[in-house]
């Protein structure tokens, strides 16, 4: 099969560089358009990889977020093997019991979000350009077009609203698994150890706002005198971290054509889940672009 598509990827987040990734590797000629707004979900992502922590135990997504964490480790591996750069893997997830007991998960994980954009960006040609909707399609110049807008995707005419969420990096060094408890109506609170800091996370709030405020660091700094260690949880507040979620209506991504635009895919709408639910993407945005090249080959060249 012909893999000359020149492909253009909008949107270098998680889900954006990383199925950027699996289209370069699978022979595709990729370009990857960023805006660089600020408030991008992966800048503040905590990179847990946890379906049984976020509560994920049936209907479809549990199923999505199952396979993706299956398909985790052999990701991680082709990263680190295709950039030269780690992407900070670490199995091994703790849940804390309502007695106070860990339960240990050892097939759930942890990656490091920008780490994760690092390698899966590596030797890709970025350009740092806005792009407005009138854009699309891109034709002549790609064959084919990739939305992974993210918090941005209503502006393309999907149905993603921005859920704007609040976390701690804490400029200490603690050696343990990542550690989940609950906290508060919908938020969940956790913490786990980064090459950057301890991360401890996250509030839930329905806004587009990027700015921090002090009502959300005061229930974080109570997350991490909950479950860290009194010297860990009174170390220095060495970055907040804000980002906003795509969620969608019915928590459940979207991946797949665009339903107006030809020549346009859409992978966005994963809300929490991105870090988790980006093999999984990835490879069916691909599995899509091959069916397409496959069923109408001259678009492909």
């Amino acid at each position: 099969m012909d893999r000359t598509a020149a492909i253009t990827v909008v949107g270098a987040g998680l889900i954006g560089s990383t199925t950027a990734f699996a289209l370069h590797r699978a022979g595709y000629a990729v370009t990857v358009l960023d805006a660089g707004l600020l408030g991008a979900a992966w800048q503040a992502g905590a990179g847990m990889l946890s379906p049984d922590g976020e509560g994920l135990s049936r209907g479809p997504l549990a199923n999505m977020a199952r396979l993706s964490l299956s398909l985790w480790p052999q990701f991680a591996r082709d990263l680190e093997q295709s950039s030269g750069l780690s992407v900070h893997y670490r199995a091994g997830v703790e849940r804390l019991q309502k007695d106070g007991l860990r339960l240990c998960t050892p097939a759930e994980a942890q990656v490091h979000p920008p780490s994760v954009v690092r390698a899966a960006l590596h030797g890709l040609e970025v350009r740092r350009e806005s792009f407005c909707p009138s854009s699309l399609p891109l034709s002549p110049h790609s064959s084919l077009t990739i939305l992974a807008t993210g918090a941005w995707s209503a502006a393309f005419g999907l149905p993603v609203f921005p859920v704007q969420g609040q976390a701690l990096l804490l400029s200490a060094e603690y050696n343990r698994p990542a550690l989940f408890g609950w906290r508060g109506a919908g938020a969940k609170g956790y913490t786990l150890c980064r090459p950057d800091g301890v991360y401890v996370g996250a509030t839930v709030r329905r806004s587009a706002s990027t700015a921090p405020d002090d009502h959300a660091r005061r229930w974080l700094g109570g997350v991490a005198c909950r479950l860290l260690p009194a010297d860990v949880a009174q170390a220095p507040v060495s970055q907040t971290l804000l980002g906003l979620r795509p969620c969608t209506a019915d928590d459940l991504p979207i991946i797949g054509p665009h339903p107006t635009l030809p020549g346009v895919l859409v992978a966005t709408g994963h809300g929490r889940h991105g870090a988790l639910l980006a093999p999984y993407t990835a490879r069916e945005v691909l599995r899509l672009v091959n069916q397409r090249c496959d069923t109408d080959c001259n678009k492909c060249r």
